[in-house]
């Protein structure tokens, strides 16, 4: 019997949802599911073993699990030596308004991926309104919405850096291309996540003269608490612009080029930055320890997740798929909002999302004219993050709601409209990039 591929995909897909839901290492079913589609599409188990082995020891592999480690340790060492804090405190004393600090305190605990770390910025968010001006619902709310809007664009975070590696696109040209995100998640968030509230909470909470006073006053605390990340950001940005001139010259041959252009500018920020961290007031000893079992989870998954893209490439199966819609009828663009959404509600998270959906949607790309490549990743990237906004399953909205004391379904309602919205938005911005670039 001739199973279509469609089916083959669906069936393995399910199954890695369904071991994932099991508390079945993600990474781990990933990478089965990848070898038994595989062998299922008849690719044979010495080429299949032979495409696991050359993925799993594959240097852009090794160094992307590596830069994984670096920015979970740098996350962590942030934290342990008081520096994000100390930002986070700051911030609340210098802003303008309880509205505009609510929603800037989880945005920067959000710029360091640590997993579940809602949990981190829930205090400082629950700090925030002593006079409780705002409801649990909506202060647990604001700290999962605005904890995420830099998702998408970040190049800190793993489903960024995934994203990036698996399409091919460079982390600098992602960042461009998905900065209509955070702006619009930002707003949304302001306009349906954070209303206003009371007449007291509208009114700025100083006078213009002590608000400048306050921010000279603690403008120190501030840039001390901002400059190790904003180094890391900074000089990665420099470099990598820098490589694009230098890299002509040097003549190294394709793969080193493309390895140290993508791996050299991040490397170098993180390790400057990491510098800062040791040397602030309490950095000593902030990097004990910073690799654990979270981090080694991580790096398993970023692993398991390869190898299902490689084994996925190897047995030709994305292209098949590919083939069946067009001679079936289905559109593929239905297909490349669907499977992100989904994989995003089951897994919970932004790799999860990515490294399942993203190698089916790329094999997909040729036979979708209505959308150019890198608007389609944009595109994807969209249903995913909402679908991953959504789930059930996601650590930080279940980290949220127990701080503040609501059901997981208050978190669901107040961001299912703004999410509705922005993915309406992202498909007029899409058709709107992809006309662009054409």
């Amino acid at each position: 019997m001739n199973i279509p591929v469609l089916i083959k995909i669906l069936v393995i897909f399910l199954a890695v949802v369904f071991a994932s839901a099991r508390r079945i290492h993600l990474g781990l079913a990933a990478a089965l599911g990848g070898l038994v589609i595989a062998l299922w599409s008849g690719l044979g188990l010495q080429d299949s073993m032979l495409a696991f082995l050359k993925e799993a020891f594959n240097p852009d592999t090794i160094l992307l699990l590596i830069l994984m480690s670096f920015i979970m340790a740098f996350s962590s060492a942030m934290k342990k030596s008081g520096i994000m804090d100390k930002l986070a405190s700051s911030l609340q004393l210098v802003s303008p308004s309880p509205k505009l600090a609510l929603a800037l305190a989880p945005l920067l605990i959000g710029t360091l991926p640590m997993p579940g770390g809602a949990v981190l910025s829930a205090p400082l968010v629950d700090s925030m309104d002593k006079e409780r001006n705002r409801s649990p619902d909506t202060l647990s709310a604001a700290n999962y919405w605005f904890r995420h809007i830099l998702e998408l664009s970040w190049p800190l975070y793993p489903a960024f850096i995934l994203t990036s590696s698996l399409s091919g696109i460079k982390a600098g040209r992602l960042i461009m291309l998905n900065m209509y995100a955070p702006i619009l998640l930002f707003l949304l968030g302001l306009l349906f996540i954070l209303p206003s509230g009371p007449a007291k909470d509208r009114q700025k909470s100083q006078k213009d003269a002590s608000w400048q006073a306050a921010f000279r006053k603690h403008a120190g605390s501030l840039l001390e608490g901002v400059t190790p990340l904003a180094v890391v950001i900074i000089l990665y940005a420099i470099l990598d612009m820098a490589w694009r001139f230098v890299s002509p010259a040097l003549k190294l041959s394709g793969a080193a080029a493309i390895l140290v252009g993508r791996y050299g500018p991040i490397y170098s920020g993180l390790a400057l930055g990491s510098f800062l961290v040791l040397k602030s007031k309490n950095g000593k000893g902030a990097f004990k320890n910073s690799i654990n079992m979270a981090t080694w989870r991580l790096i398993g998954v970023i692993l398991g997740i390869r190898i299902f893209s490689a084994l996925l490439g190897a047995a030709g199966v994305a292209e098949q798929a590919a083939d069946e819609l067009y001679r079936t009828g289905i559109p593929a663009i239905l297909a490349v909002a669907v499977l992100p959404f989904v994989a995003g509600m089951v897994t919970g998270v932004g790799f999860g999302y990515v490294g399942l959906a993203f190698p089916i949607i790329i094999g997909l790309a040729s036979g979708i004219s209505s959308l150019s490549f890198e608007a389609l990743i944009v595109f994807s990237g969209a249903f995913g993050y909402a679908g991953m906004m959504l789930s059930p399953l996601h650590v930080c909205m279940v980290v949220s709601a127990e701080h503040f004391k609501v059901g997981l379904a208050s978190i669901m309602k107040r961001s299912a409209l703004p999410l509705g919205i922005f993915v309406i938005l992202a498909i007029a911005y899409s058709n709107i990039l992809s006309m662009l670039l054409s």
